[in-house]
């Protein structure tokens, strides 16, 4: 979010201004002394204890950064807050302290993390077994495609803030099956597995885990993926028990994945991997929308 312009009375300033202003002590207590109203600049140099000349100058610092205003009445000249200024300052930090989908994926992310670092801890190990469902607005074959093909699969399979920048994966029994993503700041993760079962156009399981530098499995990760026509069946022609609200050209993902480690070190990664799906599944909806 760029730093806002507030405008005011006789010009422009911006928020970084009014805070750099307000943040220094004395001017900061001007601020507080007018919140109660008007006071002339004498009356503010005695509530300070302070030099008339070290007033004048705080007063004309935080005139200028568009905080107050000082108004010349006769010989008195009275120093008021610009509260329209400063309620534009307010909503803007309204603003910074509403939450993101980031924001609350960051505290459930936390959430897991700590519960599956317990859980490990007590020596049971931690476990994730969780199924993602999506309707998607295509056929079976565009998303069976989206899903083998590696150049398409690479467009959407990371989550939110990482690339992809190696991916691996053909419909093939034993295949072997590699992602490799990046972050903002460089850091590359590398899962990797093989195909375990396909049935064209409706199955796809594999193993995809994750790999310590040296390249061995940190944890095992299997998933399932299955297709089926709007209509909730394998099947194009099946009609019965269709999907609500389902329409010819679309299709149904059911994602499971499961995954288990006993290792505490491990827990952040495991708690990671169902928003991290969640959000893969968004993009591929995303994706097949475009």
């Amino acid at each position: 979010m760029s730093t806002p312009l507030i405008l005011r009375t006789g010009g422009e300033v911006d928020a970084q201004q009014v805070l750099a202003a307000i943040g220094e002590p004395t001017r900061f207590r001007i601020v507080v002394l007018l919140a109660d109203g008007p006071r002339t600049v004498g009356e503010l140099t005695s509530a300070l204890g302070a030099l008339q000349p070290q007033t004048t100058k705080h007063v004309q610092a935080l005139e200028a950064a568009g905080v107050i205003r000082v108004q010349r009445l006769g010989r008195r000249r009275l120093a008021s807050l610009d509260r329209a200024a400063l309620r534009q300052l307010a909503g803007w930090i309204d603003r910074l302290a509403e939450s993101t989908e980031d924001d609350r994926a960051l505290d459930a992310y936390a959430a897991a993390v700590a519960s599956a670092e317990q859980e490990a801890t007590d020596g049971d190990g931690a476990s994730v077994d969780f199924t993602l469902v999506r309707r998607l607005p295509a056929s079976r074959s565009d998303v069976w495609h989206a899903w083998t093909d590696p150049l398409v699969a690479a467009r959407w399979w990371a989550p939110r803030h990482f690339t992809v920048v190696g991916c691996a994966i053909e419909p093939t029994r034993g295949a072997r099956v590699e992602l490799i993503l990046r972050e903002g700041d460089g850091a590359e993760y590398t899962s990797a597995g093989t195909v375990r079962e396909v049935e064209a156009q409706s199955r796809l399981a594999f193993e995809l885990s994750p790999l310590d530098a040296e390249g061995r499995v940190l944890f095992p990760v299997e998933v399932d993926v299955r297709l089926e026509d709007g209509d909730g069946h394998a099947d194009a022609g099946a009609v019965e028990g269709a999907v609500d609200g389902a329409v010819d050209g679309e299709t149904t993902m059911t994602v499971t994945v499961r995954a288990t480690t006993t290792e505490v070190s491990a827990a952040p990664m495991l708690a990671g991997l169902e928003p991290g799906w969640s959000q893969q599944v968004e993009r591929l909806a995303g994706a097949l929308e475009a």
